[in-house]
């Protein structure tokens, strides 16, 4: 992403020169050198901050230092997204302009509308910055499963994800305000899916605290995402990765966290009936996204028990591992944040992820009676906003169909 805005910067900065001619003719011809010095300045300023991340990306050791770059990449979203947005309506313009009847205001209108477009859009994203990602929203989910022991009916589970800590150093009040919101809930069940760093362990420092105070009846489980492996960094030796490693599995357990790596339990909190938790690690591709999930394996110790719950980071999973092929009801997922940009649309949340072919983006799907929930997560990575795309803590509540 980085290298494409890298290479469209010039572009954007000509296009945006020109259509101010035409747009705002006068003001154009009196400050032409000063539009023109300022557009030199913000590339030239914009392009540092991207091939220093190029060049520093996977050696930069402090998080800090990588979350205060995240700040500097946003404000070159904030200028460059401004500029896509007049150039499309600029280069709609011109094609209009050769539709005779529509010849002499249409190219204006739409250079016009750009602008003041492009006005909005940076005020989106700058809200986005200092406001979205902390706009942290519960939303309620209410599934119907025929297999559900009677006496869960009404089971609560909150769902969190995506926490990536060291995307908000300096600034944990955040996480406090989270904890106080799902404690508020009164969870039968806590259950985290994943991706609770960036990439060191470092950054759980100011988090255990703060989720220790997490309570839940029945407790609190978690199972690690593809982040939480650090394969994002050049560690040294394979030592140090290691160690790494266990120092933040040790500190998700320090918050209380029961870890489930290709593991399940039995949540036995009624005396007649229970249900299984079960645990996979991560299932991913690519070296960033290690494969380490084991299903069978997770499903020895529960393969009896008639309802079957999941907590699996990437929703892919259950679609090549889950759908059809196992007897698992529900399954929690994370990693997608919904992209972290989009829009509500009734119901449905919409991004240009689906333009990646992202098959779950967020929300909830079915097939056959399976269910997965995909959370948007609490945190942020690489743009640190969001837009249209809140932070969420899901409070999932299940039903035994046919109870009233």
């Amino acid at each position: 992403m980085s290298f494409l805005l890298l290479i469209f910067m010039f572009p954007l900065d000509f296009i945006t020169e020109r259509g101010l001619q035409k747009t705002f003719p006068r003001f154009a011809f009196f400050h032409w050198k000063m539009i023109r010095r300022v557009l030199i300045v913000q590339l030239a300023a914009s392009a540092t901050v991207i091939l220093c991340g190029l060049i520093l990306d996977r050696k930069i050791t402090d998080y800090r230092i990588i979350t205060w770059y995240s700040y500097f990449f946003g404000g070159v979203a904030a200028l460059y997204l401004p500029k896509a947005v007049y150039a499309l309506f600029l280069l709609f313009g011109r094609w209009i302009h050769y539709i005779r009847p529509l010849r002499r205001n249409c190219r204006h209108i739409a250079a016009k509308c750009g602008f003041w477009s492009g006005i909005v859009t940076l005020f989106i994203v700058v809200w986005g910055i200092l406001f979205g990602k902390y706009d942290c929203t519960v939303d309620r989910v209410e599934i119907a499963l025929e297999n559900l022991p009677a006496a869960f009916d009404g089971y609560k589970i909150v769902q969190i994800s995506d926490v990536h800590a060291g995307s908000f150093a300096g600034s944990f009040n955040y996480f406090q305000k989270a904890t106080d919101m799902i404690n508020s809930q009164q969870p039968d069940l806590i259950v985290f899916t994943g991706d609770m760093v960036n990439n060191f362990a470092e950054e759980t420092v100011p988090l255990i605290p703060i989720f220790s105070q997490l309570r839940a009846r029945d407790g609190k489980y978690a199972v690690l995402g593809n982040h939480d492996y650090a394969g994002y960094y050049n560690w040294k030796t394979p030592a140090d990765s290691v160690n790494n490693h266990e120092a933040l599995k040790s500190a998700i357990e320090q918050m209380g966290f029961v870890l489930l790596n290709n593991q399940s339990v039995a949540i036995r909190s009624y005396p007649s009936d229970s249900i299984a938790l079960i645990g996979t690690e991560n299932w991913g591709r690519g070296k960033n996204r290690p494969r380490y999930a084991n299903l069978e394996k997770a499903m020895e110790t529960v393969r009896d028990m008639p309802f079957k719950l999941l907590l699996s980071h990437d929703p892919l999973f259950w679609h090549n591992r889950v759908k059809d092929k196992a007897d698992i009801s529900l399954t929690l997922s994370g990693h997608t944040h919904g992209m972290q940009i989009g829009v509500k649309i009734g119901k449905k949340r919409y991004s240009f992820g689906l333009l990646h072919r992202i098959r779950y983006l967020a929300g909830l799907y079915q097939s056959n009676g399976q269910y997965l929930y995909v959370n948007r997560g609490l945190g942020v990575i690489g743009f640190p906003g969001r837009i249209g795309m809140s932070p969420e803590i899901t409070v999932i509540t299940l039903h035994k169909e046919g109870c009233n």
